[in-house]
């Protein structure tokens, strides 16, 4: 089996998952965690935001053993631009520094990755069109859910009900879907191999 790496595309789940106290989750399969900056930054830009502190907190204790936040040329182009007009915007960006992050990372063929995604706005780009076989896409109650049907999360629900005030009940909208496979896969995350 492929090693693998889980890439947070945009930062809904990570807003999610601190409102509903489960950053960990994204640490449960024992599998390399990848933040791109851009989508850090969407996060932790206000501090005052709910759930940017626990996200800033979070990456900074798991930095960088089992969470890496990999840099971009997305960000790098976005800090220019912000450097001359501050009320640069950030649409797009998150998805498009995933897209590039992914592109990196697949360039060594033994490796494949997990897409965790929860923004609307990626289905509506080709964002998924492209993605080749080693590559599994997820919502965010579609990871917890599986987690939890293979025993290694207790309940799935109670963290996006936690989340669903601040979210909203588009958190709640599940899907899962390996390249190739439109349907997903009842084995997940078994066909991850989680550790532990």
């Amino acid at each position: 089996m492929k090693p693998l790496a889980l890439i947070v595309t945009d930062s809904g789940p990570l807003i999610t998952l601190a409102a509903g106290d489960a950053l960990d989750a994204l640490l449960i399969p024992g599998l390399p965690v990848i933040i791109p900056d851009m989508v850090r930054f969407e996060v932790i830009r206000d501090l005052d935001k709910p759930g940017a502190r626990e996200v800033a907190d979070w990456i900074r204790a798991n930095e960088p053993l089992r969470v890496r936040v990999a840099s971009t040329e997305v960000f790098e182009e976005f800090e220019v631009l912000r450097g001359v007009n501050p009320l640069t915007k950030t649409k797009d960006r998150g998805e498009q520094a995933a897209a590039e992050v992914l592109a990196r990372e697949l360039e060594n063929a033994d490796f494949g990755a997990i897409l965790v995604f929860e923004d609307s706005m990626v289905r509506k780009q080709n964002f998924l069109v492209r993605l080749p076989d080693e590559v599994a896409v997820t919502s965010t109650s579609e990871f917890l859910f599986g987690l939890q049907r293979h025993g290694k999360l207790d309940d799935a629900q109670a963290i996006l009900d936690r989340a669903v005030d601040l979210r909203g009940n588009e958190i709640l909208q599940r899907h899962l879907r390996f390249s190739g496979d439109e349907a997903g896969d009842e084995n997940w995350p078994a066909r991850i191999a989680p550790r532990g």
